[in-house]
């Protein structure tokens, strides 16, 4: 296929303001920023984001120490417990130790006000890997906004266009519509002057019923389009705007299709996802590795002990160094590695998958352009030969040459070849911003939305 240049033809065939409302137009920029400010898909996005940096804080609290206060106020004769608060609270005497006082104490009330810390001081790097996976998890967050704002756009784009080719198809069913009215006057007119028959009228009449039916269907259409535009804007559904069709020729640049797809593997967000979740594995491989070392931290306490609030208690402190060694554990251990080994060959194949699809999007939309483009010029000869034709017809009507089933059937090709038409103008503009998308260039400052 030749490197792909398209002009888009729309420039002065339709009007460029389409919807009649007061008020400044919405310009398709406009419309844009609106959607990006208030859509909910956007907002849960960002609010992702926010949730991953709160992960990466939460995962670098582990290099702190964790410090805690505990108060307990307890009462019991408990022996065991009754000689230990009194050595806590630094009122043991001689006379504890007589027997009858040590097996049948008298109750004893204790209140203890306790700090206790623990302080991380070799993991093998677990916390590091941790605090790694987290930040891979934020980078997953940032494309997940990347890619629900690009695609936005998009859908932005795409329910814009379809408004404005919405109030076309109303106008061509209008326009058809007072062609009918015409046909079937002169018609009538032709059967009182016994030049016509009346299942000329009738035929005529049954065509005009039609065209009303699909003037129904398309102004039905243009009310649905506006709701689509304003649910993606995050607008009240029933409010309707001045759009303004866009009048800058527009040219696609002259890039083949190898390196497009090159692009895309570059820039779309989806696939640099696929590439942080196949880091995300890889972390997570190491971190089960991590599980078959040992764990040392320094622990510590202080605390106060007394027989009453507000009293002279004792004072106790301790500190000390803490080796945790899991020696066995059911091989959990072992069946966890395992698992991350699994995930991390899925991910890669997943990865993998991804980007021959992404390829395979992007020659799609490639061709959507380019038949676009092609049907523009084939539709565009059609719809002028569909005019002529009609015209030639209507005459020879006239003159007695040819019958009503020929003119309803001329009739019939011309709205037929006008929408086809407009539909193809505004499906080069939607295929060029789906292309766009599909490479992963569109976003929020893409040239398409100032043409």
């Amino acid at each position: 296929m030749k490197p792909l240049i398209l002009v888009l033809l729309m420039a002065g065939t339709v009007p460029r303001v389409l919807a009649q409302t007061s008020g400044e137009p919405l310009t398709l920029e406009r419309a844009v920023q609106l959607a990006l400010e208030n859509n909910n898909l956007v907002k849960a996005a960002e609010e992702g984001v926010l949730a991953a940096e709160a992960r990466i804080r939460f995962a670098n609290s582990s290099y702190f120490p964790k410090i805690n206060f505990d108060q307990n106020s307890t009462r019991g004769n408990n022996p065991v417990y009754v000689f230990g608060s009194l050595l806590t609270q630094r009122r043991f005497t001689a006379g504890d130790f007589a027997l009858d006082k040590l097996n049948t104490p008298p109750p004893l009330n204790n209140v203890q006000n306790k700090f206790s810390f623990t302080q991380l001081v070799f993991d093998f790097g677990r916390v590091r890997k941790g605090v790694r996976l987290s930040r891979v998890g934020r980078e997953v967050a940032e494309k997940d906004l990347a890619k629900t704002r690009s695609v936005l756009v998009f859908r932005v784009m795409k329910a814009y266009f379809q408004v404005l080719l919405s109030e076309e198809m109303v106008k061509v069913a209008e326009e058809a519509v007072k062609s009918g009215q015409a046909d079937l006057s002169k018609a009538e007119t032709s059967l009182k002057a016994g030049l016509a028959v009346e299942s000329d009228v009738l035929s005529m009449r049954v065509h005009l019923a039609s065209q009303n039916e699909e003037l129904v269907k398309a102004r039905n259409q243009r009310q649905l389009a506006y709701s689509n535009l304003n649910f993606e804007m995050g607008m009240p559904l029933g409010q309707t705007y001045t759009l303004l069709l866009p009048r800058k020729v527009a040219v696609v640049d002259a890039l083949d299709l190898a390196e497009l797809q090159k692009q895309a593997l570059e820039l779309r967000p989806d696939y640099k996802q696929a590439q942080l979740a196949s880091q995300s594995t890889e972390l997570a491989v190491e971190s089960a590795r991590g599980e078959f070392w040992p764990v040392v931290s320094a622990v510590g306490s202080w605390e106060t002990d007394s027989n009453k609030y507000f009293s002279a208690p004792g004072n106790n402190w301790l500190v000390g160094v803490n080796v945790h060694f899991n020696i066995f554990s059911g091989r959990a251990d072992q069946a966890r590695l395992a698992e991350s080994r699994s995930q991390e060959r899925r991910q890669r194949a997943m990865q993998e998958h991804l980007a021959q699809a992404i390829r395979l999007q992007v020659q799609q939309a490639y061709l959507e352009l380019d038949t676009a483009a092609q049907r523009i010029t084939v539709n565009e000869q059609t719809s002028a030969q569909a005019g002529e034709s009609l015209r030639i017809i209507r005459n020879r009507y006239q003159a007695g040459l040819a019958t009503v089933t020929d003119v309803l059937r001329a009739e019939t090709a011309l709205n037929g070849s006008r929408t086809n038409y407009l539909k193809a103008q505004f499906d080069q503009k939607i295929s060029r911003a789906n292309l766009e998308l599909q490479v992963g260039r569109l976003d929020e400052n893409s040239g398409l939305l100032r043409e």
